[in-house]
């Protein structure tokens, strides 16, 4: 999975790392990243969503 993630948009891979291995919630990441809770909370499900489609790594 880190792999894949590693050809995510950068700002996508930062708000992943931050919610699962930071495990911080969705406003101290938009706290973080000078961005909306709303932001961090649509670019996080964004981002799992080509995770999960392979869209990352071109499959």
């Amino acid at each position: 999975m880190y792999k894949k993630m590693q050809k995510l948009e950068p700002e996508v891979r930062e708000v992943i790392y931050l919610r699962i291995t930071g495990e911080l919630s969705f406003k101290e990441i938009g706290d973080i990243l000078n961005k909306s809770e709303t932001w961090a909370r649509v670019t996080f499900y964004r981002g799992k969503l080509k995770l999960k489609e392979g869209e990352a790594d071109g499959e």
